[in-house]
């Protein structure tokens, strides 16, 4: 970058033969289908060809099984712990450079660390940004997966094709364009399809079971044989609610049959649990974060290996970061020759504990700054009242801050306002505040 970047804001347009989402002739609609045992089958087999590799009808299952609440609860979770944590741009002498963290502290690495995120789920992600403006990516968006063929690092200008395209991962596509995760990964979606199918399937079955002994049947019998007679019982018993009715001759009878047990439901309820507690291992190596009944002993096991989880995806950002945005950051004039990127991994004291503990501090003797507790605690101090009854009394303050009065009858002077009492009452406040 030149002298006059650090003065004016950078900006660079990105030019259209660099925009590799133009191979595509027609973007097209991806149908929503149901999807069972059989056709998630064939959709892996057609992705995991290695001559002709197709993940239409992949991506086509995926944004079906991404509909579950779990597996929705689960990816928030995982990616939270991420797209949250604060982090630092230094400079080639170690030193944080506040003004290149600023360049990413913005929308549009927000976007890019998201949409990275998303291929630990859906497989390989590839990444168009926009052009610069202003020392910012004016956007950043996700090509279309059906039209990505990752083994080929093509972009294909139709679905019917696997060849035809143009490959993101060279000049000048690459200025503009990164390719996110493994080349044949097809994402953890894909051991999660199974238990969303399943899981689908029994809620099917339980609402058609509540539908048909939720609500008792109505029957109406009668021997008339005139049509319209006949025709007012249906329409009466039809419009009565939703419970299944029948119109029966006197000597006709309908018997439903079902299970003597009075808990048939955990049949669908129990499946149901299961193939949650199987998907929230799958995303986040644990139940403890996502299951209610988690109980504090395990919970707490738990959510170590949530944490651990959460570490490896920061490792994998960092590498991703450092290894393929700041190299195309610095093609496109940004300045990070021998910068690295680091997230801020160290814990903090929620303002509950840290009170507590300043407050065990004060009992023990330990003196605080009053800025430093105006500024952290967000209280206004004031002086206390034995300062004030000292000075009613003639008091004059010395130059330790301590408040002395001269005893009329001796010449001996005394210290109401002593230094514990002023502890003792801020302690006494910061407790009152925040216990």
């Amino acid at each position: 970058m030149a002298w006059y970047d650090n003065i004016f804001n950078f900006s660079k347009p990105q030019p259209q033969s660099a925009n590799i989402k133009r191979t595509i002739d027609f973007e097209q609609q991806l149908q929503r289908v149901r999807q069972d045992a059989q056709s998630f089958n064939i959709a892996v087999q057609a992705a995991e060809s290695p001559m002709y590799p197709n993940r239409f009808l992949l991506m086509q299952t995926y944004q079906q099984i991404v509909l579950d609440g779990q597996v929705k609860s689960g990816m928030l979770q995982r990616k939270s712990k991420v797209l949250c944590q604060k982090f630092v741009v230094r400079d080639a002498n170690g030193e944080e450079n506040a003004q290149k963290t600023a360049w990413f502290n913005q929308k549009w690495f927000y976007d890019f660390c998201d949409l990275s995120l998303d291929s630990i789920f859906w497989g390989f992600s590839c990444v168009q940004f926009g052009a610069v403006v202003n020392d910012k990516y004016s956007s950043v968006e996700l090509i279309p997966r059906i039209y990505v063929v990752p083994e080929f690092s093509l972009v294909r200008s139709n679905t019917a094709t696997v060849t035809e395209g143009k490959r993101f991962d060279v000049a000048p596509y690459n200025n503009w364009c990164i390719g996110v995760g493994e080349k044949k990964d097809l994402g953890i979606m894909m051991y999660l399809a199974p238990y969303v199918i399943w899981k689908k399937n029994a809620m099917a079955a339980w609402a058609e079971f509540a539908e048909v002994f939720g609500s008792p049947m109505r029957v109406g019998k009668t021997d008339v044989r005139d049509e319209a007679t006949r025709r007012n019982m249906e329409n009466m018993l039809k419009n009565m609610g939703v419970a299944s009715w029948a119109v029966l001759d006197l000597n006709d009878s309908i018997e439903l049959s079902q299970a003597s047990r009075t808990d048939a439901y955990q049949v669908f309820d129990k499946m149901v649990e299961r193939c949650n507690s199987e998907i929230s291992k799958i995303i986040l190596g644990q139940t403890g974060t996502t299951d209610e009944k988690a109980y504090s002993g395990s919970a707490s096991v738990h959510e170590n290996v949530a944490d651990m989880i959460g570490k490896q995806d920061l490792r994998k950002m960092k590498f991703i970061i450092e290894g393929q945005l700041m190299p195309m950051m610095m093609r496109n004039g940004f300045d990070l020759e021998g910068c690295t990127f680091e997230y801020d991994t160290t814990e903090s004291l929620s303002i509950i504990d840290k009170a507590k503990i300043d407050a065990d501090f004060m009992r023990a003797g330990i003196k605080y700054d009053n800025e430093y507790l105006e500024h952290t605690y967000n209280i206004e101090l004031m002086e206390t009242m034995v300062h004030e009854q000292a000075e009613d009394m003639g008091g004059v303050e010395t130059a330790d801050g301590q408040i002395y009065v001269e005893n009329e009858d001796e010449s001996e002077t005394s210290n109401p306002a002593t230094e514990a009492e002023e502890v003792m009452n801020i302690a006494k406040k910061l407790k009152e505040i925040y216990s």
